[in-house]
């Protein structure tokens, strides 16, 4: 081998280590932390009732899993693992008409999409289960089934559609199930809809863009008050949107993620510290 392919070699050979070890970097940055267990609070006492207590209580199951304090709308993790996680939710949102659009620009249509105008609406692979979980709310739980069949019926849907539609609910009812044997939902409650499935995520990134200045003051709390309304809206208890948000990893069977629910999911309503326990959003147990 002569000195001339010798150097060659050492060339690419770095050029492909670089590679690597770029690769390497953008996969260790793109990892996602694991999540906490433990709910964190910024004080040792109740949250006081404000505009955003009810907004904080959506938000505070992906707040755990990330391990930020429950309780204020300012983060308490530091500005530099907040923005590693928003410029991972703000990568399918940077693609645009105008090109690739900066992070600010792009978590600011995320938390939009999540939190704006299309809040009520349930999207990806969740709205089958919406539409089913909405049918039982028009028709109440006895006609469930007559509900499912005339929507089909009306839609012309074939046998085979119908036979899902059934074993959807069927697995909806399972999950409820579940959730009240973990102290999630109460006694003949019901999860009425999964747009907190949205939200949850929507109000942490929120708080977080806020933080990181990356979304304007104003913007995000206008969007925490609203989802406060909303939240108040759609669920009649704490409980119920808290099962909104672990309805699917049961669904799904994702046995890592029910597990974590199991254990970080009941101390949220029963620590006087949780945003689950204000005034607007209280699950009323018998006495």
């Amino acid at each position: 081998m002569t000195h001339r392919h010798a150097v060659l070699l050492a060339v690419v050979g770095a050029i492909l280590l670089g590679s690597a070890l770029r690769e390497a970097y953008k996969w260790w940055r793109r990892r996602p932390p694991p999540p906490a267990v433990v709910a964190r609070y910024s004080a040792g006492v109740p949250l006081p009732v404000t505009l955003y207590a009810p907004a904080l209580a959506v938000g505070a199951l992906a707040s755990v899993r990330a391990g930020e304090v429950l309780d204020t709308v300012a983060c308490r993790r530091s500005r530099g693992v907040i923005r590693r996680e928003l410029r991972l939710a703000a990568e399918p949102h940077r693609q645009s008409v105008l090109g690739e659009e900066d992070v600010s620009t792009a978590i600011g249509r995320c938390v939009n999409d999540l939190l704006g105008p299309g809040a009520e609406t349930v999207g990806g692979q969740l709205a089958r289960v919406e539409e089913v979980i909405r049918h039982r709310t028009r028709g109440g739980p006895e006609l469930w089934p007559h509900a499912i069949d005339e929507w089909a019926a009306r839609a012309g849907l074939p046998a085979e559609t119908v036979a899902m539609l059934h074993d959807t609910a069927a697995a909806v009812t399972t999950a409820e199930e579940e959730l009240r044997r973990i102290g999630i939902l109460g006694e003949n409650e019901v999860v009425p809809t999964l747009l907190a499935v949205h939200w949850g995520p929507g109000v942490h990134l929120c708080r977080g863009a806020v933080q990181a200045g990356w979304l304007d003051r104003t913007r995000g709390l206008n969007y925490l008050r609203r989802t406060g309304e909303l939240a108040r809206r759609w669920y009649p208890s704490a409980g119920s949107m808290l099962a909104a948000q672990l309805m699917p990893a049961f669904l799904s069977g994702d046995a890592k993620a029910a597990r974590w629910a199991r254990a970080a999911a009941p101390p949220l309503l029963a620590d006087p510290r949780s945003p689950l326990l204000t005034q607007e959003l209280t699950r009323r147990r018998s006495p």
